[in-house]
């Protein structure tokens, strides 16, 4: 049976991991940030609904850790699965003995640090929670002590609108090498408590789906990773813990430090070996951020260009036909957009790329750096600014490049207005004109129906009279008596026969009127859509 001892840990430790659920406020060092804690952590209870899992026995957090395995580094990984296995992995036996629940038995920490470890807080997505429990992620912030700082660089996760959160980001750091907390001077984790902690986001775009007609116009994802690191300088041990959504960063480690030996290009043997392994990895997470903007620039650059080549294209013929449609005017909107969004999250990676190099040129600059190998972390450090420069300089010709970009948009789209106001114009005319037509038609046929009501009213009553005493209705007798005979069958002859044609007469009138003015409208829509433009479908 293996004993398993306990690692003896300081009070303010102890008492830190006791109270894990009130991180950060009981943090060791806590009073070192003051009342800021406690706003902090109000942000985080806000956010914890949508920003974990709720079950405990329902998470995944992959571990990758390089282990020192009989005199050869190896590198492992794990998937910590439940609650129950984050507590196994940190070594914290610590629970109440079944008999006494008031009594506890095990200890807090029985497992030394590792000589570098990486934790990844992966999601689906930047909309969806982190897949891991809020006890889950608090154990493990409290037992690695990290700064508080990293909470706001989390809460990006979890988001109802993700694009509002890549506008997000910052660089925190913190430096101790001198008079460490007594509560953080842990020998029995590889804990020195000399170390520095820096904590950031980087962002980087990956292809979301091909567009097998265009290769050029694809869709594209821009993803963000919240980013901790911590270093201690007198034990070279190396703690990563990185928020990855759709785990991103967590397949590019995998290929850079798959599992079994450590690669020829990592080394772990000395304090100095382990800062430039640090180093690398800082270089590989500058690599990710700034490898595919190319492609997705060119993309936007093909899908700009296609919405908006017709409004260039000049027609001598006709100068009023329509080339570009008004939907042509949001999508090119929403390009826009994307381009904005590009320019501002290539230019925050630089911002912070050059914040990380300038912060380890001071770091080894510190009078109070160890100076047992400080000329050699000056020269890891030189090397590294020359490598990461190189990624900023991509960066930057890239932010040269979507700017144009922006510029030739927002031309192009001023066109497109211009050319939809011109159509619209030329239409208002069109309907002008046509409105005079009618108008001036309607006139002449007023007065040619008031001509023809004057002449009627003047003739219908004696044609009516006329034709009515021409009838067998009313007889004059010219029998030198002058009767007059009345005839009652006559009578209902005539509003049998007449009154029938009446109604015929007006339905014919009615049907003919109609199909002149569907006649008229017709035209009208013909010579509109000879324009180029549509007819207004109320006036047809």
């Amino acid at each position: 049976m293996t004993v398993i001892s306990a690692i003896p840990l300081p009070d303010d430790f102890t008492a830190s991991l006791l109270s894990y659920p009130r991180y950060p406020l009981d943090a060791v060092d806590s009073a070192s940030y003051g009342p800021a804690l406690v706003a902090l952590r109000q942000r985080f209870n806000r956010k914890k609904s949508k920003l974990f899992f709720q079950t405990p026995d329902d998470i995944v957090i992959p571990i990758r850790e390089v282990v020192n395995i009989n005199g050869q580094f190896q590198i492992t990984k794990r998937n910590l699965l439940t609650e129950a296995h984050v507590k196994e992995w940190i070594g914290d036996t610590y629970e109440p003995e079944p008999s006494n629940p008031a009594k506890f038995r095990g200890a807090l920490a029985t497992k030394p640090d590792p000589i570098c470890r990486f934790v990844f807080l992966i999601s689906d997505s930047a909309l969806a929670p982190l897949e891991c429990t809020r006890d889950a992620l608090l154990r493990i912030l409290t037992y690695h002590q990290v700064m508080p700082n990293y909470i706001d660089f989390l809460l990006v996760y979890g988001a109802q609108e993700e694009d509002r959160e890549l506008r997000y980001g910052g660089f925190r750091s913190r430096t101790v090498l001198t008079d460490p907390h007594p509560g953080l001077v842990v020998p029995g984790l590889q804990r020195s408590g000399c170390q520095y902690e820096i904590c950031f986001n980087l962002k980087a775009v990956s292809l979301k789906e091909e567009n097998p007609k265009d290769p050029f116009v694809r869709r594209w994802k821009v993803r963000q990773s919240a980013i901790y690191h911590r270093f201690d300088l007198k034990t070279g041990t190396a703690l990563w813990i990185i928020g990855d959504p759709r785990e991103a960063v967590k397949g590019i480690f995998g290929d850079v430090l798959p599992q079994g030996p450590v690669p020829r290009g990592f080394r772990f043997g000395t304090v100095v070996e382990c800062f430039q392994s640090s180093l690398d990895t800082h270089l590989i997470l500058a690599q990710w951020s700034s490898d595919e903007w190319r492609s997705h620039i060119q993309s936007l650059e093909a899908s700009i260009d296609e919405l908006t080549r017709p409004a260039l294209l000049v027609d001598t013929r006709n100068a009023y036909t329509p080339r570009v449609q008004p939907r042509a005017m949001t999508l090119v909107q929403e390009k826009e957009e994307k381009v904005n969004e590009t320019v501002m999250v290539m230019t925050s990676n630089i911002k912070i790329l050059t914040s990380l190099a300038s912060f380890y040129q001071g770091l080894v600059s510190d009078p109070d750096f160890p100076s047992t190998h400080v000329d050699a972390c000056k020269s890891a450090v030189k090397r590294f600014v020359a490598a990461n420069d190189q990624f900023i300089e991509d960066l930057r010709t890239q932010v040269t490049r979507a700017t144009a970009l922006l510029k030739i948009t927002q031309e192009r789209k001023a066109i497109i207005i211009q050319q939809l106001q011109i159509q619209s114009a030329y239409q208002q005319e069109m309907l002008a004109h046509n409105m005079m037509g009618f108008s001036e038609r309607g006139q002449k046929e007023a007065i040619t129906m008031r001509i023809i009501t004057i002449i009627t009213l003047l003739y219908l009553p004696p044609t009516f009279v006329s034709t009515f005493f021409s009838t067998d209705v009313i007889k004059y007798q010219e029998n030198g008596q002058d009767q007059v005979y009345f005839s009652r069958e006559a009578m209902y002859s005539f509003v049998y026969v007449t009154f029938p044609l009446w109604v015929i007469t007006l339905i014919f009138a009615f049907v003919y009127y109609k199909f002149e003015n569907r006649r008229i409208m017709k035209a009208s829509a013909l010579k509109y859509h000879q324009a180029g433009f549509s007819f207004p479908e109320h006036t047809v």
